[in-house]
């Protein structure tokens, strides 16, 4: 897509094209210089596992940014519960790029682009609790990060939330608070859960929804009414820690 294409949204100099669209060697570039540093290795999956989800045809939404072809930022997601919810896989802009707007951009319209003509969908995101995880040169700020998410209308869902394994002999990440970013008054509250069975099934295989920390998280979800007891972001710290 050509960064002065109408429509496109791109800054000029800037070119946005899906992963798929990029060759193996801007491939491996984007996951070592932009995935990499901005996330640990126990939440982010292999490159391997990233060319299967996002560059063969038909695969996961994406979106990498560059300029001069290099690349700036990437943003990719996944869908579940039959395109009903999309997760926020990952979002990470270069650390000589923050501050830009870029970040606010993909957000505040490319994200809500994936979700056209689907009706309803459940957007969601999986962030640090400032509590657990300190700040870093590469992976920013997770206070920060909170402010950035409210002030994009994100809303905080008040579970004792972490992620799941992405792979055997990999453990669980704790420390991790759940955000819904889309504004949908019509989506059934019942997706979340749905959403979270489907998750750790994929991750860690069934047997892990009989785990007792898994079981309280479904139970925790399936008593949440997503309109009326999700929190404002900034209201984190009243959330036990995890």
């Amino acid at each position: 897509m050509s960064p002065e294409a109408p429509g496109s949204g791109a800054r000029p100099g800037y070119v946005e094209v899906p992963l798929s669209d990029l060759g193996p060697a801007l491939v491996e570039e984007v996951y070592h210089r932009l995935l990499v540093p901005a996330f640990r290795p126990d939440e982010l999956i292999t490159l391997d596992e990233l060319r299967e989800a996002y560059v063969r045809p038909g695969t996961e939404p994406s979106l990498v940014v560059l300029s001069g072809g290099a690349p700036l930022a990437v943003m990719l997601g996944e869908w579940y519960v039959q395109q009903q919810v999309l997760l926020l896989a990952y979002l990470s802009v270069d650390k000589a790029t923050r501050g830009s707007g870029l970040g606010a951009r993909l957000v505040s319209e490319v994200l809500p682009g994936w979700c056209d003509g689907r009706g309803p969908v459940l957007v969601l995101a999986e962030v640090d609790d400032p509590r657990f995880w300190p700040a870093s040169d590469d992976a920013g700020d997770p206070d920060a990060r909170l402010r950035f998410y409210d002030r994009h209308g994100a809303r905080l869902l008040p579970l004792q939330y972490f992620q799941p394994s992405l792979r055997p002999g990999s453990p669980r990440v704790e420390g991790m608070l759940l955000l819904r970013l889309d504004q949908s008054p019509q989506v059934r509250s019942q997706v979340l859960h749905a959403f979270l069975e489907e998750y750790f099934t994929v991750c860690e295989g069934s047997a892990s929804l009989d785990d007792p920390p898994v079981e309280r998280l479904l139970a925790a979800a399936r008593g949440l009414e997503l309109d009326r007891d999700a929190w404002p972001v900034s209201r984190w710290t009243e959330l036990a820690a995890t």
